[in-house]
């Protein structure tokens, strides 16, 4: 499964990570903005809590989330944490 991921003018980037103490993955996203003044990158990260199965369920988990905060008006700036 791809890890950069298209969506109405944004790229969706996820990094996926194995954990090593217990069995699951981790991700944290990006979300990329490409306009004339340059590339405004943000990153996002779940909460301690979100372990997922495989690495495909994670990177499918980061696409929805990042399509859900740009169908929901997303304004590229710096860091957020998501709690749900």
């Amino acid at each position: 499964m791809t890890r950069r991921h298209p969506y109405k003018g944004f790229i969706i980037e996820a990094y996926p990570y194995q954990l090593r103490d217990v069995s699951g993955w981790k991700t944290e996203f990006c979300i990329e903005k490409h306009d004339g003044s340059g590339i405004t990158v943000t990153r996002f990260y779940f909460e301690e809590s979100h372990v997922f199965e495989t690495e495909e369920a994670a990177i499918e988990a980061v696409v929805k989330a990042g399509q859900r905060k740009i169908d929901a008006g997303f304004t590229p700036h710096t860091v957020e944490v998501l709690t749900n």
